[in-house]
């Protein structure tokens, strides 16, 4: 095992692993485990990674499964995060101005937790991450054609449902 390559790679993709998994989970903390754990499985499973795909696509089926296994383990006991019952103050925003914000996150992600488990993860890869439509066709073993159709179908779907929680 090459330490160096894994470092390299922890440095070029902990951001976009960090905010795929964000995307998905709404609490820091365990995004940040979950951040570890991924990166953790990575090195256990090194020997399994074929160098001629892309490591940032690997790493995202790593983080996918972890998330979906997390989401499997916690639906039965949910826990509001701590972050969400006290309110910060900011010192770059008005009160309003972060009112509104906080008000658009959640219709957003309440919109997004209306959607098939697929559709929620392609649109996570593709703007949490900025992946390629191939890297995450390869990651969720789809056609680049049918991740596209996929996302387009989703986003149709997220517009609607936000034009129609603003009526």
């Amino acid at each position: 095992m090459n330490t160096d390559i894994l470092e390299q790679i922890y440095h070029r993709y902990h951001k976009n692993v960090y905010n795929y998994i964000a995307f998905r989970i709404n609490n820091h903390f365990d995004v940040e485990e979950l951040t570890h754990t991924v990166f953790e499985k990575a090195i256990v499973g090194w020997e399994r990674y074929d160098p001629s795909k892309p490591a940032e696509a690997w790493l995202i089926t790593i983080a996918k499964n972890t998330v979906t296994d997390y989401l499997r383990k916690n639906a039965r006991r949910p826990i509001a995060p701590l972050d969400e019952a006290v309110e910060l103050p900011s010192n770059d925003r008005s009160p309003d101005e972060i009112l509104l914000i906080d008000e658009q996150n959640k219709d957003l992600i309440a919109a997004m937790n209306r959607l098939k488990p697929k559709e929620r993860q392609i649109l996570s890869m593709r703007f949490a991450t900025d992946l390629k439509y191939s890297e995450i066709a390869h990651a969720m073993g789809m056609t680049s054609a049918s991740v596209r159709l996929v996302a387009h179908r989703a986003l149709k779907k997220l517009r609607t449902m936000l034009e129609e929680d603003r009526e």
